[in-house]
């Protein structure tokens, strides 16, 4: 008899659950905007590079229910009134692997509005480095294998809104779903193998604009 092996159902609910949860942070930061429009009070394109800092916390998807918090700084450039791009570093914490990374990616921002107040969605793509992991090799739930994949993929997908307080300087606040590729211990095979996981973040950003940086 043919049929879906159970593995497959659960990726499946999974892949929906990320979905989901990306689609409900787009909406909830267009219903974020004020009804009636701010007058504009945002950054001047080709005068500086975007910095942001951000703090975030979250937790696991899926059957693997993971902690993570994270801080976080991306410098980017603008190309128009809506789009940046430039480069980020983070620091990182899962909690239930007791690990400590250290993300490395390509950022960019698109802010739905050049006004005071404007939803924007932010991607990040890239790998990252581990500097301290205390659970490996114990074929335990939350353990990673001591020796690890070539290339350790990092990317996220957020959504939120900033609200300027000066022309230069804003605040941010995001959902994100951060996904890290790592060599985790799977209960159901009894072994090693490269999982995608993934945790729901919310986080909070200071935002500013510095000329000819």
């Amino acid at each position: 008899m043919s049929g879906h092996h159970p593995d497959s159902y659960i990726m499946d609910a999974c892949v929906a659950t990320i979905i989901k949860s990306f689609f409900k942070s787009v909406l909830i930061a267009l219903l974020a905007v004020p009804a009636v429009s701010q007058a504009q009070s945002s950054y001047t394109p080709g005068n500086g590079c975007l910095n942001v800092v951000s703090l975030t916390s979250g937790f696991g998807l899926c059957d693997y229910e993971i902690q993570c918090s994270s801080l976080n700084y991306m410098h980017e450039k603008f190309l128009n009134e809506n789009l940046t791009i430039g480069a980020g570093v983070g620091y990182s914490y899962h909690k239930q692997y007791r690990l400590s990374t250290i993300p490395v990616y390509v950022s960019t921002h698109f802010f739905l509005f050049d006004k005071r107040c404007s939803p924007f969605i932010n991607l990040r793509l890239g790998s990252f480095g581990m500097i301290r992991k205390k659970s490996t090799d114990t074929n335990l739930k939350y353990s990673l294998a001591d020796e690890q994949s070539d290339f350790n993929l990092f990317f996220s997908i957020g959504a939120g809104f900033k609200y300027h307080i000066t022309p230069r300087i804003a605040l941010m606040a995001s959902v994100s779903d951060d996904f890290y590729l790592l060599k985790a211990y799977d209960t159901r095979k009894n072994d090693y193998r490269n999982k995608l996981l993934g945790n729901l973040c919310l986080g909070i950003a200071i935002c500013f604009q510095i000329d000819n940086w």
